[in-house]
């Protein structure tokens, strides 16, 4: 997957005020932008400002290439009732502000010329929150361009088995079956542990790996000593990269908190 800043040249207006838009590069929380005032509903939660709803465009160019090729835009959050259009048609609606979404491009692009992404973000239903949350498009965005057979978006995952043995598991959810290669790189990027497997499970999310391996050689993390390790998976012409350390934690009444 590549993933490419979708940040810059976006305009922002307000749609609860008469306001021209203005030039903004993402992170942007429009709710600063509006006065604070004691006849703010949501009173201290939310810093005595008022709430509002926001349009925020940008303009893109496409190029030929993305063509036939799987076409994501990842919002890592927007606060909140977000409605994404692609070329005036809707995409996307994301209720929920605090966890990232992606939003499917295909049918919807125009190559080799300009596009409009245009994305409103409603919060003028105040009070609807205990807290400050902030307006509009508040954590960055990425235009993520995938091979059509890929690794899914968040599609792999490393879990720690047993830290005495130093056994991980690697799930990888792909777009389609095939055989998917594993690599486990120290901070030096030397090969630990290289296996490939099928990737060829139907769950309802793709298309699931599950493998186990034992890495003898891995330095569990801890607070003192942070030990990480790269992760490579590759699917096709797709590749994926994921840090991760090997640790247990654990809790209980009786012994407390617990790290290995």
């Amino acid at each position: 997957m590549k993933k490419i800043d979708f940040n810059r040249n976006w305009t922002c207006r307000c749609l609860t005020r008469d306001e021209e838009p203005y030039s903004v590069t993402l992170p942007h929380d429009a709710m600063r932008s509006e006065p604070r005032t004691e006849e703010s509903v949501s009173e201290g939660n939310s810093g005595w400002y008022l709430g509002g709803d926001y349009e925020y465009t940008k303009h893109v160019f496409v190029p030929s290439e993305y063509s036939g090729k799987k076409v994501l835009i990842e919002f890592e959050s927007v606060y909140h009732n977000a409605e994404v259009y692609i070329n005036g048609t809707k995409a996307a609606y994301r209720p929920y502000g605090y966890t990232n979404f992606y939003v499917d491009t295909e049918g919807l692009l125009k190559y080799e010329a300009q596009n409009e992404i245009r994305v409103i973000a409603r919060n003028s239903d105040q009070p609807n929150s205990r807290w400050y949350s902030g307006t509009g498009i508040y954590r960055p965005v990425w235009l993520c361009v995938m091979p059509e057979r890929h690794i899914m978006p968040d599609g792999v995952r490393i879990t720690t088995v047993d830290y005495r043995t130093r056994r991980i598991a690697v799930d990888v959810r792909t777009s389609h079956p095939g055989v998917v290669y594993v690599s486990v790189l120290d901070v030096d990027g030397r090969s630990m542990a290289q296996f490939k497997a099928l990737s060829d499970r139907l769950d309802g999310q793709g298309n699931l790996m599950h493998e186990e391996c034992v890495i003898p050689d891995v330095r569990l993390w801890n607070t003192d000593e942070p030990n990480l390790y790269t992760c490579v998976v590759r699917f096709g012409d797709d590749e994926q990269r994921e840090v991760f350390g090997v640790r247990t934690v654990e809790c209980d009444a009786r012994r407390g908190f617990r790290i290995n």
